[in-house]
């Protein structure tokens, strides 16, 4: 099993201390039992017994303390292992590129962390108990066989009949299960359009019935579907056990005394397939509580597996320095693909040729799905670019010196996030940020304290303007803005262009807008018109009107 192999494998040097404390509960119960039937079928006429007192006693001492020591053992494993599992994923995650991590889906990144984990860690302490029970029907079958070999044979034969049914029906409950946990994401990605697109939704009825009907309930229903029919064939599995082992006691009790002289041992050996049954019982709840955990390690080595992939090489990589531009950025034929999965007609864009000099004042404009954003990822060395040459000062940016390249900018996308710290950020001089602040016309309602912004619920517009408050204090050579004012009252929106915009030239600083707003095109150096993933011409402000 995955879950066994995983555990044992991070138990590390401790891994035969483990096995040992997981395997002695189990094979002392099993001695427990023989002294039990000892006792009891033992002619009490000498009065107690005081070595199998002395034995029961010991044997259950051990059995609680060994349990003890397995589950803590197991607890601390797996917590050690997920700590150290969480803190690789977030380095990898960190090594990706944008396209990177919206090919692998964000959900799919979060379940790994979340309910995998979760599934994981609650799934140890099962996992030890299956051994115990394990082990103890293994010392059962060897004090059978010790009490009678014909009975030990019958025993075997019945017990191999079940496992055999047993396990086809685990085989297709696994399958089954693996299944719900896909259609699961599928309704995960469904319910976060609900969540995302809140907004969205609340003001299109037939977005909102379709979203729901059409996607929610069936996807959900698909869930529910695939955990009965699993549930189902782990129960069927079940059952068929059963029958095997009532016919396994009937075979015990009315047929094996005719075969042993002894007439007291049919009646030992039923006492201990009775006292095997809560064993079995107990092995058959778990089994499918370890095959969820399973999957859970499947999906985690499957994500690893996929990280590991797109992950950027991080060995040759140069360190992140805050770097200048003094010359100029250069695309040379850039191309970029978006591939989809579901065989829809990829979109692209380029080739695109674009040089942006040492503080310019770039806008970028163009109509909805022209490819505006996609090149800005590009630009800003989110997106590896398919094809083309990608250069600032004369230097080419390559895997080794990406991080270097992007420590030019600061950016605000339209779907941008807003940290609650200034992570990474020198704030040697807090006044800057009470002084940008209070020139956002912020400082009523945000406020830094305890190294945090004391809230980010906002509105679209000052959340917007507190996301450049952030990006000032980064003091970036190159600043970009998606469609900025978009969400902004006209009072901002004409500060934005006339005034914040020829300031951030002014001191030296490269920006480039991507907007819609015509009106402030004059105050541009120069604008890059797009058109269907193209750059269909470079001009200036003077074109406008041409």
């Amino acid at each position: 099993m995955k879950f066994f192999r995983l555990l044992y494998r991070e138990a590390g040097d401790s891994r035969r201390t483990f096995l040992l404390l997981s395997l002695v509960p189990g094979l002392v119960m099993g001695l427990v039992i023989a002294v039990i039937n000892a006792t009891t079928n033992y002619q009490q006429t000498g009065g107690l017994q005081w070595q199998y007192l002395g034995l029961f006693v010991l044997g259950c001492t051990t059995v609680l303390f060994t349990m003890n020591r397995a589950l803590n053992m197991a607890t601390a494993i797996v917590a050690d292992y997920l700590c150290r599992l969480r803190i690789r994923v977030t380095a990898q995650v960190r090594n990706l590129n944008l396209a990177s991590v919206e090919e692998i889906g964000l959900n799919r990144i979060r379940a790994a962390v979340g309910r995998d984990h979760q599934t994981i860690e609650e799934t140890a302490p099962a996992l030890v108990g299956l051994i115990y029970f394990v082990m103890q029907l293994v010392m059962s079958a060897l004090y059978i066989f010790y009490l009678s070999p014909l009975a030990f044979a019958v025993t075997i034969a019945f017990l191999a009949g079940a496992v055999f049914f047993y396990r086809k029906s685990y085989r297709d409950a696994e399958e089954l299960m693996r299944q719900a946990s896909l259609s699961e994401q599928a309704f995960q990605n469904s319910f976060e359009n609900i969540l995302s697109g809140f907004k969205e939704v609340k003001l299109n009825a037939e977005r909102s019935d379709d979203l729901f009907h059409n996607y929610v309930v069936p996807r959900s229903e698909r869930v529910e579907e695939l955990r009965v029919e699993s549930g189902r064939s782990f129960n069927y599995g079940q059952s068929v056990s059963d029958v095997f082992f009532y016919t396994l006691m009937g075979t015990l009790v009315f047929a094996i005394p005719f075969y042993v002289s002894d007439l007291s041992i049919p009646g030992k050996i039923v006492t201990v397939i009775v006292f095997a049954s809560g064993a079995i019982t107990s092995i058959i709840r778990m089994l499918p509580v370890v095959s969820r955990a399973n999957l859970a390690v499947s999906n985690i080595e499957d994500l690893k597996n996929l990280l590991e992939k797109y992950g950027e090489a991080a060995e040759d990589r140069l360190e992140a320095k805050q770097a200048k531009l003094t010359k100029a950025i250069s695309l040379k034929k850039i191309a970029y693909t978006y591939h989809s999965e579901n065989g829809d007609r990829p979109f692209s864009i380029g080739p695109c040729d674009l040089d942006i000099a040492a503080g310019e004042m770039v806008f970028i404009v163009g109509g909805n799905g022209s490819g505006k954003s996609t090149l800005a990822k590009i630009l800003t060395g989110l997106y590896d670019p398919d094809g083309g040459h990608l250069a600032w000062d004369g230097k080419t940016v390559k895997p080794e010196n990406i991080d270097v390249y992007r420590s030019l900018f600061a950016v605000i996308f339209s779907d941008f996030h807003l940290f609650d710290r200034l992570y990474g950020v020198d704030l040697s001089d807090e006044q800057k940020l009470y002084d940008l602040l209070e020139e956002m016309k912020l400082d009523e309602k945000v406020h830094y304290r305890n190294n945090r912004f004391s809230t980010t619920n906002l509105s679209t517009g000052q959340r917007k303007r507190l996301a450049m408050v952030v990006a000032l204090l980064e003091n970036r050579d190159v600043y970009l803005f998606d469609e900025w004012a978009a969400d902004q009252d006209p009072e901002y929106r004409r500060w934005f262009y006339t005034e914040f915009l020829t300031k951030l030239k002014r001191d030296g600083r490269t920006v480039i807008a991507i907007t819609h707003d015509d009106r402030y095109f004059d105050i541009a150096d120069k604008i890059v018109w797009m058109e269907e993933g193209k750059i269909s011409k470079v001009g200036t402000p003077a074109d406008v009107d041409a």
